[in-house]
């Protein structure tokens, strides 16, 4: 039975049915390029798989940013600051943005260094 081999295009006479390759050597090509075929489809596979993990952690979805109120963010911490140290009966010394919390216009210090940085 006369056969071509698939590496280098030769005829052959085949001594079984299921021959493919005309000598050792085409063999030989042959199943290093079968395994080169094979080993690139796993890395194809396994780098979609790693996208898809990536993914998952990702968030769907899109939170708008909270807008927040500066000015009152700052009167609540003070207001919060201050009556735990009333609460314990212990002065500390707590500073925002380096100004002292205790300072009567605390507030709008804070928010003229906030605005000086922008």
């Amino acid at each position: 039975m006369k056969k071509k081999c698939l590496i280098c295009k030769k005829t052959f006479q085949a001594k079984t049915n299921r021959s493919l390759y005309c000598s050792e050597e085409c063999r030989k090509k042959g199943i290093r390029e079968k395994q080169r075929k094979l080993m690139k489809q796993k890395r194809a596979d396994k780098k979609k798989e790693k996208i898809k993990v990536l993914n998952t952690n990702a968030d769907v979805t899109e939170k708008p940013k909270k807008i927040r109120n500066l000015v009152q963010h700052y009167k609540k911490l003070k207001r919060e600051i201050l009556d735990n140290e009333s609460e314990f009966g212990f002065t500390g010394i707590a500073l925002v943005e380096g100004i002292d919390i205790h300072e009567e216009n605390f507030v709008d210090l804070v928010m003229q260094k906030i605005k000086e940085q922008q």
